[in-house]
């Protein structure tokens, strides 16, 4: 098989890379250790959030709030082209401040940039959302930030780059990657070569053991998140934050809370200490919890770097671009990540905003090849 592109890993980030560069005419191939779209980018809550806790204006905070801006005409994009719904829902987050905690820093400097937020008394929050609890101190109302069905997100995703032209290959592993004279000219699957002009490494946190013997030492960490899901007779309408969980409310209402972040390897699961960290910081915020049924529990492995910022762009080798790293944000940077790296494959150029987030930024030696 020669492609022009393979990307490995199905999740978000290469599902989406895939479709844009299939839209431009190219020949991919994706190719994923599983079920596109079922680590990870399944496990995630889809939540659209720059802003929360975005503690200072940097190139990944606007790289975020570009991201974001897409997310309407994306999820529109992907419900003509496969008719799943994705969920967009716009109707903002609200962050809680329980008392006695001193109101962020991220709430001033964004005020003082001009971005949208809006102060609420207790009386406006408990307005608008009636089930949060009385001992809140003050809110923080973010209007843009917004949320998606992440699971009928990756449904749509891959429906929409299988019918675009690239070929899913499910249930192989890349186990290395081919390169000849100083160049990637593919990969390793199981016992067999599959060779490709470009190959784009979006292997979230498996993605290191590939990049190591080219002498690519990036750290990529898995990042385990629980999560639960929760039903009862309390409405949430938005998006909820406090300092301790988040709380997202699904049209099939269902409620998540969400999550935690244990370095704990590659180890995925759902633990008593992770559920009773959860809950108890769910029913401080929303007190009728207590009362509501626990309907499902899951975990995932964010993709994290030593900085906690992506990777995305050439490699430092021939042929070889990655998009990993993307920690908390992948749902988020889907959309701006693929067009950043199909944009560089099919011009030739690197975007500036790209090289915020080169492999450079880390000490790396690439062997002779």
């Amino acid at each position: 098989m020669q492609k022009d592109v393979i990307v490995v890993g199905g999740g978000v980030i290469g599902s989406a890379i895939a479709l844009r560069l299939a839209q431009a005419g190219l020949k991919v191939a994706v190719i994923e250790r599983g079920r596109t779209g079922c680590e990870a980018s399944r496990a995630a809550a889809g939540m659209l959030s720059p802003q929360v806790d975005a503690q200072s204006r940097t190139p990944f905070f606007d790289l975020c709030l570009r991201s974001r801006a897409m997310w309407r005409d994306f999820a529109a994009e992907l419900k003509d082209a496969t008719d799943i719904d994705t969920e967009y829902r716009d109707e903002g987050t609200l962050a809680v401040f329980i008392e006695g905690e001193r109101e962020s820093d991220w709430v001033s400097w964004q005020i003082d940039a001009g971005l949208r937020l809006e102060k609420l008394t207790v009386d406006e929050a408990r307005r608008l959302e009636p089930a949060v609890t009385k001992l809140a101190s003050r809110a923080v109302f973010v209007p843009g930030d917004h949320q998606v069905e992440n699971r009928r997100l990756m449904d749509a995703l891959d429906v929409a780059m299988r019918r675009a032209g690239v070929e899913v290959i499910e249930g192989e592993e890349v186990t290395a990657l081919v390169a000849e004279r100083g160049r990637v000219t593919g990969v390793v699957c199981r016992n067999r070569r599959l060779r490709a002009g470009t190959v784009v490494v979006a292997a979230g946190c498996w993605s290191s053991r590939l990049l190591s013997p080219l002498g690519l030492n990036i750290e990529i960490t898995p990042a385990r998140g629980q999560m639960i899901a929760v039903r009862g007779n309390a409405a949430i309408n938005h998006v909820l934050h406090s300092s301790q969980c988040y709380i997202v409310p699904r049209r099939d209402g269902r409620i998540l809370i969400g999550a935690t972040v244990e370095y704990v390897g590659f180890e995925k699961a759902v633990t008593v200490g992770g559920v009773n960290q959860l809950l108890a910081a769910a029913i401080e915020l929303v007190p009728a919890f207590e009362r509501f049924e626990i309907i499902e529990s899951w975990s995932g492995l964010r993709p994290d770097t030593p900085d906690h910022l992506p990777i995305i762009g050439q490699s430092g080798v021939d042929n070889l671009l990655l998009a990993t790293g993307h920690f908390r944000n992948g749902i988020l940077l889907a959309p701006a990540t693929a067009e950043l790296i199909a944009g560089n494959i099919t011009s030739g150029r690197i975007p500036d905003e790209m090289k915020h987030f080169g492999v450079e930024r880390f000490e790396r030696t690439v062997s002779d090849l």
